[in-house]
């Protein structure tokens, strides 16, 4: 029987941090599958990314890494997980890493027990070096793009039944906003009321003309926003899985940040 999202999770954290130079990368590869499409924002940089892409990321990080000494297992185990939650193919994480970042949001989607979809966002308080690696030529999905537009329009004019009829009948939904997983009907209309009468600082915050966004992209299925807000202190990742015009799954994370720039 494939994995789930969370034995994916499991097995990836501890690929991490038995890491040892070259030795342990084919081992945290195999988590992803060969259709592996992300979109990442890890060192202040965006980019979309394929398997080619992610391996490359990873094995110039942990050169890099080497080369400065740095304990990969020390530096994973630091890692202090604000939130974690998920389904049978769904798996969202929030955490933090000081003193590199009091925010790092990641969402994968799992398929036969490998990644096919991944969002990793990280608040950096200052600019990394780069690892020389270029996004990964996909075009945009621009109709997908379209959708999450729309839904942020929606959050933006507090238009419950508007965010309502932007998910299909049995999406799924990841958030820190709420302490157990979100799925059908119900517990969408559930979800889009409390987004607009109990997440009113964090949406706000979201959809402020002064919001920096950092994130904005949409490849094949996968669509995602973030945005970063140095008056209110906040952060956040919204990352949608779009199909026939409708979002199929949703991970929404928020965060107050202390390291604004």
């Amino acid at each position: 029987m494939p994995r789930t999202a969370d034995e994916l999770m499991n097995h990836h954290i501890e690929s991490m941090i038995n890491m040892k130079k070259d030795s342990n990368l084919e081992e945290a590869l195999s988590d992803y599958s060969k259709e592996l499409i992300a979109i990442t924002r890890l060192d202040g940089r965006t980019r979309t990314m394929g398997h080619d892409t992610l391996t490359s990321v990873m094995r110039n990080s942990l050169t890099f890494a080497v080369k400065l000494g740095m304990d990969i297992e020390h530096a994973v185990e630091k890692l202090n997980f604000l939130y974690r939650q998920s389904t049978d193919n769904y798996i969202t994480l929030v955490a933090s890493l000081p003193p590199f970042s009091s925010f790092a949001s990641f969402t994968y989607m799992v398929e036969n027990g490998q990644a096919v979809y991944v969002s990793g966002y990280a608040k950096t308080p200052v600019s990394m070096p780069s690892l020389g690696i270029k996004a990964h030529p996909f075009p945009t999905n621009t109709v997908a793009l379209a959708l999450t537009e729309k839904h942020f329009n929606n959050l933006k004019a507090h238009d419950v039944d508007a965010l309502i009829n932007d998910y299909a009948d049995d999406a799924v939904i990841l958030t820190n906003l709420c302490n157990r997983p979100l799925e059908g009907k119900e517990d969408i209309r559930y979800y889009c009321e409390g987004l607009i009468h109990k997440a009113k600082a964090e949406i706000d915050a979201f959809t402020d003309p002064a919001a920096k966004i950092t994130v904005k992209e949409a490849v094949e299925e996968l669509s995602c926003i973030a945005f970063q807000h140095r008056g209110k202190k906040q952060a956040g990742v919204l990352t949608q899985r779009i199909r026939d015009g409708k979002i199929i799954f949703e991970s929404l994370t928020f965060q107050t940040i202390t390291d604004v720039i």
